[in-house]
């Protein structure tokens, strides 16, 4: 709106010094013309005020909202699930004690009712929770325990590779099952619906919590577009319960102070997550008050040994026999006590055989070099890419060298550990030195985006004759991309759904509505001079089509603003990939196709059939040198591949790097939530940023020297 209104007011003072500065005999004439330009832009204003008040932007309804929200979260804990291996075999038992003293405060303030009331009800069919309740338990405990937690704020705790962030992914899943089999809508209207976020990116010293949890929300499909942050700031008041993980992860000084934040502004059920030691030092500062600790217990070696040997055939190898007795009858012994940690035990399935690819025998791990348990967890960190990128039966050998691949992994955890987050994105990671950040601009900015804007300017140019509407289209042109397509910029561009729409629908009836309100205008204008039939039929014959064509675009790019809003299924990061370069040819047809048919039928008003046809070539030369612009201008995948260009050279990554980390994940060093990526073991990730160090050299630039090891054992 203000756009618009800015370039009304420099047409009309434009136009008030073109009319003072005409001769008298032409100024009556202009003066005329002035009142049909009054006349269109009053029709304007009332026609788009008449479509605000009698079609107000469509909406959806907070429970319909919660419940399709409930099903994008649990499509993406079902994917997390699955990438982490928690549903085969079956998963870890989680086993949890309270907290007394050190993390949390006193559990009677948790428990207390608070003024009138309890902070939150108990969820529909559990009872109240007294302090015994949280002593220990197991995983459905756990989940009584966030259901009717009176404060409704817990605290998970854990040594590294405890299995926090599974536990965290299995009771989301356990709290959507919950909500699902609620007797009816109300009681499931009482729900709230769990979501995963991580901290890292949060300044508490200056972004308050619900702000931040809004801008973390809205990269849900189902939450972007136009209403997307209105649309999370409702969900927010208790619909939603927000599980924070990553604590240790933020920066020391900002661990307090986030503890703060979150004790005097959330308004939600929130779970927080982080490491025992991290969690206990920032909360000797300050607590996270109302809150109630519970810390994960190791396994037992019951529980591992039933998880080793379940997915092995009966009788199984002896080795793994081996391993097994060895856990049961040594339990104080190194390899004992590393098993009994969650992390260890997987990543022995993942790396012998027979469901590991190594070419080794897991009672290795009996020699005498293992006497101590930090060689036994350097050992299998060692060995778990290796055997990631080792052959399998039935599928194609690596086309990544061990070297390549130790390399790029190594840049990436270094990167990450030097921004101190678990996330990347594809194309995120152009900005990951200034360089590259500078030359994924510059480069399809120089080569294509200004050039294609120039070509447009020149064609109008050579259109109109006029560089003030040249002028004047390019500031509209500016005006309408922030409006539609600005909220979108900071994600790749997708379709938003079904072409059945209402943004299309509402576009191609507000472009008709135009086309009417300047056919009437125009044929009346043109009926003082030449006949009212004559105006009429020339007014609507230009201005019902030019403004049909208008709305399509106007819808299309309302339609591309919303980016999947009604998608309930997290995108994966090839399939946003894919999806942003299918945005290149119905940008350039529809571009294109407005340009001919809206300078075509203006010029063959004008000047005929001839000349109409000669303005149509022209005017579709514009849309697509216009589309070319948009699309270079806001386009990821673009930026993406000239920043890893420069990431190829500076560390000798592969050029395609999306494939390589595709693949990554398909042998399960990486794993995606969304169209996030993550290491899948974030002590693999520490692991192998420690094969980094920041270079001296290069730090201006924050880079990294090349990983001290090259090849991978």
């Amino acid at each position: 709106m203000l756009v618009g209104l800015g370039l009304l007011a420099v047409a009309l003072v434009w136009w008030v010094v073109q009319v003072a500065v005409l001769p008298s005999d032409a100024r009556s004439a202009a003066a005329t013309y002035g009142q049909f330009v009054l006349a269109a832009v009053g029709l304007i204003v009332s026609v788009v005020a008449l479509w605000r008040t009698v079609l107000p932007p469509p909406s959806v309804g907070l429970d319909e909202l919660s419940d399709r929200f409930a099903v994008a979260m649990r499509t993406q804990g079902m994917a997390a699930a699955l990438e982490r291996g928690l549903m085969q075999p079956s998963p870890l038992p989680i086993r949890w004690t309270g907290v007394s003293e050190g993390i949390a405060g006193s559990v009677a303030s948790a428990t207390a009712p608070r003024g009138a009331g309890a902070w939150f009800p108990p969820l529909p069919g559990l009872d109240t929770i007294t302090s015994a309740d949280l002593r220990s338990g197991n995983r459905e405990k756990l989940h009584k325990i966030y259901g009717a937690l009176p404060s409704g704020r817990l605290i998970l705790v854990g040594p590294p590779g405890a299995g926090k962030s599974s536990a965290a992914v299995l009771l989301q899943l356990d709290a959507l099952r919950y909500r699902e089999s609620a007797s009816d809508a109300e009681a499931r209207r009482r729900i709230p619906v769990p979501v995963i976020l991580t901290l890292h990116g949060w300044d508490p010293e200056t972004t308050p919590v619900v702000d931040w949890l809004v801008s973390r929300l809205t990269l849900v499909p189902l939450l972007r577009g136009r209403a997307g942050a209105r649309h999370a700031r409702a969900l927010l008041e208790r619909h939603v319960t927000v599980i924070l993980d990553g604590l240790d992860e933020i920066p020391e000084n900002l661990r307090p102070i986030a503890l703060r934040a979150l004790s005097e502004q959330a308004t939600c059920r929130v779970i927080l997550l982080s490491r025992t030691e991290e969690m206990a030092d920032a909360a000797r500062q300050h607590l996270f008050v109302g809150a109630v600790a519970v810390r994960l217990k190791p396994l037992t070696p019951a529980a591992t040994v039933r998880y080793l040997l379940g997915p092995l055939a009966s009788p199984a190898p002896s080795a793994w026999r081996s391993i097994a007795e060895t856990v049961k009858d040594k339990r104080s012994g190194p390899l004992a006590s590393v098993l009994s940690s969650p992390l260890w035990v997987s990543l022995l399935h993942d790396i012998y055989p027979p469901l590991g690819n190594l070419d080794a025998a897991v009672d290795e791990l009996l020699g005498d070099r293992f006497a101590d348990p930090r060689a036994i967890t350097q050992h299998l960190l060692e060995k778990a890419v290796a055997a990631a990128y080792s052959a399998r039966p039935g599928q194609k050998p690596s086309r990544y060298s061990p070297a390549t691949v130790r390399r790029t992994l190594g840049v990436i955890a270094g990167r990450l550990h030097r921004d101190r987050t678990r996330d990347f994105t594809w194309w995120g990671m152009t900005a990951w030195s200034p360089w590259s950040g500078r030359l994924a601009s510059a480069i399809p900015l120089a080569l294509l985006t200004i050039p294609a804007a120039l070509t447009a300017a020149a064609l109008i140019t050579a259109l109109a004759g006029d560089l003030f509407w040249v002028t004047l289209g390019s500031a509209a042109g500016i005006g309408i991309a922030i409006k539609f397509l600005a909220p979108a910029a900071r994600y790749p561009l997708t379709l938003g759904g079904s072409f059945r729409s209402r943004n299309l629908r509402r576009g191609v009836l507000l472009g008709l509505s135009l086309g009417l309100g300047f056919g009437v205008v125009a044929g009346s204008q043109g009926g003082f001079a030449g006949g009212f039939a004559t105006g009429y039929a020339g007014g609507l014959a230009v201005c019902l089509p030019v403004g049909l064509v208008g709305g399509l675009t106007v819808g299309l790019l309302d339609h591309l603003a919303q980016q999947g809003r009604n998608d309930v299924n997290p995108p994966t990061p090839v399939n946003l990939w894919r999806a942003e370069l299918a945005t290149v040819p119905l940008l350039l047809v529809t571009f294109t196709l407005a340009g001919a048919l809206v300078f075509g039928l203006i010029g063959g008003v004008i000047g005929g059939i001839g000349s109409g046809l000669e303005e149509a070539v022209m005017g579709a030369l514009i849309g697509a040198a216009i589309a070319v612009a948009v699309w270079t201008a806001l386009s990821k995948t673009i930026r993406a591949a000239c920043g890893q260009l420069y990431l190829t050279v500076r560390y000798r990554t592969p050029f395609r790097l999306l494939r390589f980390l595709e693949d990554a994940r398909q042998r399960h060093i990486l794993r995606t939530v969304g169209p996030v990526y993550q290491f899948r073991h974030a002590t693999l990730q520490d692991h192998l940023a420690a094969d980094t160090r920041p270079s001296s050299r290069r730090g201006a630039e924050g880079g990294y020297a090349l990983p001290v090891r090259t090849r991978c054992p």
